[in-house]
Order: C-alpha cells, then structure tokens, then sequence
C-alpha cells in the first residue's frame, strides 16, 4: 500500500492541525479550570495533554494560539497570570458538557454555568476542582514553552502536579481500572474515542528477554495466514520451545493453512502453549 507524503511548508496551520489531530490519536483530554486575577472562573478542554514524569509528577497541556488569527486563549492568559491550573479527566458522562465548555465564550463569562459542571474548592490552588470528573489534578505552573508565534503555534504549560483527587470507586485491586473511570479520548473531526468496556484490553510486557520475530522459524514468518500481531505475541515468548517434539492430536488439521488458522486461534483466545504445539506440526510439514 503507498503512502502519501505530505509537507508542513504546503499546509496552513489549520490544514495541519487537522492532520496531527487524525493521526496523533486518540489523545486524552484535559478539562482545564484556571482563574483570572479578578476571580472569574474559566474552564475549557484542551487533548494536546499528557504527563510526562512522575518524579515530580508533571503534566502539560497546550492552549495553543488560534489558528485563524495567532490569538491566545483565556485559559493560557489565566495560568500565566496566577501560576495555577486544575486538570479534570473527562469521562463518558461528562461528553457534552465538555463540549459545551469548548465554545468560545466571550471574555469573562464563567463556563461552569454554561455547560452544567459544578465547580468545588480545591485544597492547594485557587481554579475549581469539577464534581463529575473521576480523576483530576491541582497543579503548578513550571514553566512556559513557547513553540513559535503564528496562527496555530504551540503554547504548552508544565506543571508540577500538587494533589490528586481520584473517586474512590475506580480503584480495583489497587488500580485505576479503566472501566470505572471511563474516560473519552479525542481524535480527528467530531471523533472521540471511549477507553473502556470492549474497548479496552490486556496486552503483558516482555518477561525478561524475549524470542524476537527473528528467531521464529521461517514457514511462520512467510505464512500468508499469520498476521504481525499474531506473530508479535509468538515473539514475546521466553524462548523456543523443542517444536520438532510436538505431536498431533485427534481432530488436529491435516494441511500447512489449517494449521496455521487453527494456530490462529489458540493466540486469539491466550493458548500460547497451544499454539507453538500447532507451530511445532506446521513446521514439521515440507
């Protein structure tokens, strides 16, 4: 399949971000709550966000300049001026009053009424905390990074994280599991993402040293049949087990591509040892 390559220099700033924003995807959602000097309330989502270390614990978002005109938003005016920011996530309950929140209000209106959220004192930090959000963060400013200065450009704020506050339900067994936060995720266009329910999954880390992809015996690695996930998860394996050993079983497929499915199969429900017995009668085949 080809690929089509295209160049910043022949983009405007809004045909880029729409590329970034398709293809960098999904992105989590920061739900920002600052204030201004004056006491007024602003709160506004903004998905170029992430955290970015745990010692401190840091995060970043980027109200970027408009890309229309190269103006900044309220939420960068307020966090530059007090020094402070709340990060709300932003789960499935809460889609349309982020979306709400994301209208350019004029100056000084206070969001929280607009879209229905309700504002709580925080403890560290003068922005509200928001009641629906299921995790969020008082932060600090640490520092501003300027990433040029026309339409569009980069403006992220770091900020050392001061307290969590996480609702007491998505832990499970002394985790954030993903189902009971139910968090969204932006993509390109009008497409968000929803990071639980089927949605999710369990993928384990690489135990010590693994196979690799170039240790597989070569019938698995030209199979037709056999895809690169398929093949990743045979890579991970600890190491290779004796296949010329493996002996067959009534009911098993007689041809190369029966059992390369059949082999298929044992990964897609988690039956590694299953599947390298398989490996081993394929293997075995000329």
């Amino acid at each position: 399949m080809s690929l089509r390559t295209i160049l910043p220099a022949d983009l405007s700033p809004i045909e880029a971000n729409a590329l970034l924003c398709g293809g960098v995807a999904p992105r989590p959602i920061a739900l920002a709550s600052t204030v201004s000097r004056e006491g007024i309330r602003n709160l506004s989502p903004f998905s170029f966000f992430n955290a970015f270390g745990s010692n401190p614990p840091t995060v970043a978002f980027a109200p970027n300049r408009r890309g229309r005109d190269g103006t900044v938003k309220h939420t960068y005016l307020n966090a530059v001026a007090t020094g402070e920011f709340v990060i709300a996530a932003v789960s499935h309950a809460m889609l349309h009053p982020m979306n709400v929140a994301s209208a350019e209000w004029p100056d000084g209106v206070d969001e929280f009424p607009k879209c229905g959220l309700t504002p709580l004192p925080a403890q560290f930090v003068k922005p509200a905390l928001v009641e629906e959000s299921p995790f969020q963060m008082e932060c600090r400013l640490q520092q501003v990074v300027e990433l040029g200065t026309g339409p569009g450009s980069g403006l992220m704020l770091l900020g050392e994280v001061l307290a969590f506050h996480v609702r007491e339900d998505c832990f499970v067994e002394g985790i954030l599991h993903p189902d009971a936060l139910d968090l969204i995720g932006r993509n390109g266009g009008a497409f968000y993402t929803r990071a639980s329910g089927a949605a999710v999954f369990q993928v384990p880390k690489p135990a010590g040293k693994p196979l690799g992809y170039d240790a597989l015996p070569e019938a698995l690695r030209t199979s037709r049949i056999l895809t690169a996930n398929d093949l990743g998860q045979l890579a991970n394996s600890p190491g290779l087990p004796d296949l010329a050993a493996m002996v067959r079983r009534p009911g098993d497929p007689e041809g190369a591509e029966g059992l390369e499915r059949a082999l298929q199969a044992a990964l897609a429900r988690n039956d590694s040892g299953e599947a390298w017995r398989l490996a081993g009668l394929r293997i075995q085949i000329p």
